[in-house]
C-alpha cells in the first residue's frame, strides 16, 4: 500500500511539473507576444513623433523664411526712401543738429576750452 501512495505521490508530482512546464512556456510565450506588441507601439510613437518633429521643423522654417523676407523687403524699401532724400535735405538735417552741438557765439567754445584746459 505504501508502494501504491508512493508510486501516486510520484505521479502527482510528475503531473505537477509538467504543468509547470506548460505554464512557463504559455507564460513566455505570452511576454514574448507583449514584448513585441509592445516594441511595435514604440516604433509607431516613434514615427508619429519624428513625423510632427519634421512638420514642427518645416513650419518653423517656412514662417522664419518668410519673416525674414519681410524684413529685407521692408529694408529694400527703407534704403529706397533714404537713397531718394536729397543733398539739401540731409544738409538740412545735419545742421539742425549740429546747432545743437555747437553753441552760435564762437566765445562760448572758447571759454569752454579754458575750463576743460589744454588739448594734448
Amino acid at each position: 500500500m505504501e508502494k501504491d501512495i508512493l508510486s501516486k505521490v510520484l505521479e502527482v508530482e510528475r503531473e505537477i511539473q509538467e504543468r509547470l512546464r506548460e505554464e512557463k512556456s504559455r507564460s513566455l510565450e505570452w511576454s514574448e507576444g507583449v514584448r513585441k506588441e509592445v516594441e511595435e507601439e514604440l516604433a509607431r510613437e516613434e514615427k508619429v513623433l519624428k513625423d510632427c518633429y519634421r512638420k514642427v521643423l518645416d513650419d518653423a522654417r517656412l514662417a522664419a523664411e518668410k519673416e525674414a523676407a519681410e524684413l529685407l523687403r521692408d529694408s529694400a524699401l527703407q534704403s529706397e526712401r533714404l537713397t531718394a532724400i536729397g543733398d539739401d535735405a540731409l544738409t538740412g538735417i545735419v545742421l539742425k543738429y549740429v546747432r545743437r552741438i555747437v553753441p552760435a557765439d564762437p566765445s562760448a567754445c572758447a571759454d569752454s576750452e579754458k575750463a576743460r584746459g589744454p588739448s594734448l
